[in-house]
């Protein structure tokens, strides 16, 4: 495998969109996933991922320890995988709750990212932040799509 890391990293991006979409399918076509509902897989899976987001928060943090954004990149990372944690605690009880708060945990992780990234002036790797943008915009849309789909 003579692929660059780059590349890797922007496969495995787009790929990770894959379980929200057949979790989107599944719930159009009242199938199920695993066993489970494909509503609580979505909502499961859609945590994991701001969990794993909210880490990418933590790394940055360590990376760049003096700087005074460092405390609260520390703190976010926390935050958000909190704020995971809990949605899969309820997620049972509210659909609809949950994934908008998870979609509002996307939003504010880029958001968060993005502005400490701009703020350190950091550029790399090339790509990054635009494969970012596209990928929490289409999650977004995956989110908004769920809660169409649960609607109908």
């Amino acid at each position: 495998m003579n692929q660059s890391p780059d590349k890797i990293m922007s496969r495995l991006a787009y790929l990770g969109l894959l379980p929200f979409i057949i979790s989107i399918l599944c719930i159009w076509a009242d199938k199920t996933l695993f066993g489970l509902s494909a509503q609580k897989v979505f909502i499961a899976y859609s945590a994991v991922i701001l969990s794993f987001l909210a880490g990418i928060l933590w790394g940055n943090a360590i990376d760049h320890i003096k700087h005074k954004l460092s405390r609260n990149a520390l703190i976010l990372s926390n935050l958000f995988a909190l704020i995971a944690w809990g949605v899969l605690l309820h997620s049972p009880e509210s659909y609809v709750i949950s994934v908008l708060v998870l979609l509002f945990g996307f939003v504010a992780v880029w958001f968060a990212e993005m502005k400490i990234r701009e703020i350190e002036k950091e550029g790399k790797p090339e790509g990054y932040q635009p494969m970012r943008n596209r990928l929490t915009g289409l999650v977004a849309l995956m989110h908004l799509m769920h809660l169409m789909v649960i609607a109908s």
